[in-house]
């Protein structure tokens, strides 16, 4: 009986070459699959959006500019504005920022129209009184 080293060599598990480029071509095929149906995720670390006062459109992007926070220091006055600084009298985008306050920013359009700008979320900072401690009294017992 005489075997054909032809046929036993076309199959791919008789062959080592063709064996290995069969397994990495189904490995190619099955990473590829996850790539075309996976999606962009979100930070986990990062506020949900009902929380930043964030409005977004369809592709996820912000619809408008989002007052996220208010800067006062004693030479400045400054508002986040979509991640932005925005110095008071600085432009954002084609706007200029007119007015702050602890609530609000005030944009001036290129039309002269005005846009406010108000933080759902602002914290108010409240000042407790400082609390006087009292030296304990020290009993002392006679025996």
């Amino acid at each position: 009986m005489t075997l054909n080293t032809d046929k036993h060599l076309a199959h791919p598990a008789h062959n080592p070459l063709k064996l290995l480029l069969s397994v990495s071509c189904g490995m190619f095929l099955l990473m590829m699959e996850g790539d075309v149906n996976a999606e962009a995720l979100k930070d986990p670390t990062q506020p949900p959006a009902s929380l930043s006062g964030e409005v977004t459109n369809e592709n996820g992007q912000a619809a408008g500019p989002v007052l996220q926070s208010v800067m006062f220091g004693s030479q400045y006055r400054a508002a986040i504005i979509n991640g932005q600084k925005i110095m008071l009298g600085g432009k954002y985008e084609s706007a200029t920022l007119i007015k702050i306050n602890e609530r609000e920013a005030v944009l001036r359009n290129s039309d002269m129209s005005t846009q406010t700008l108000a933080m759902d979320y602002a914290m108010v900072k409240k000042t407790r009184p400082a609390v006087q401690s009292k030296p304990i009294a020290s009993s002392t017992t006679k025996n």
